[in-house]
């Protein structure tokens, strides 16, 4: 019998522009650039990156990122049907890097994507946070 994955941890991470230029290239200069990983209990990864103009952020990094914390021990598909739900309270761009975390992290569990997206970006996690003007992890 399988156990059922849940969502174990998430990770926000912001980027400096070094890093933003070489993961997002062509991103805007009055943006915040980074991503969100989510991590379940059955050890698989789903990624999701964003670019926040700078206007849109109200208030700093943490507070837009908490929202996300809710997450933590639901199932992927319960995780799914919340993102859902918070949808008009989220906004376009919280709404767009979660669905496509819980969207790469369902491909990974039904084996549809192999892809090394995960290891490209997070393989050199001391690169990462040398990199990242801000993280917050759940």
């Amino acid at each position: 019998m399988v156990p059922e994955c849940k969502i174990t941890r998430i990770e926000c991470y912001r980027f400096d522009d070094e890093l933003s230029d070489k993961l997002l290239p062509g991103h805007g200069r009055d943006c915040h650039c980074g991503i969100l990983s989510i991590s379940t209990s059955l050890g698989t990864s789903g990624l999701g990156d964003y670019e926040i103009p700078c206007g849109n952020l109200k208030g700093d990094f943490v507070q837009w990122a908490v929202v996300f914390q809710k997450l933590k021990g639901l199932s992927l598909e319960d995780g799914l049907q919340y993102v859902r739900q918070k949808k008009e309270a989220w906004g376009e761009v919280r709404t767009h890097v979660i669905e496509s975390a819980l969207t790469d992290l369902s491909d990974k569990l039904q084996h549809k994507s192999i892809g090394n997206k995960e290891l490209d970006v997070l393989s050199n996690r001391s690169y990462i946070f040398d990199h990242s003007e801000a993280y917050v992890s759940f």
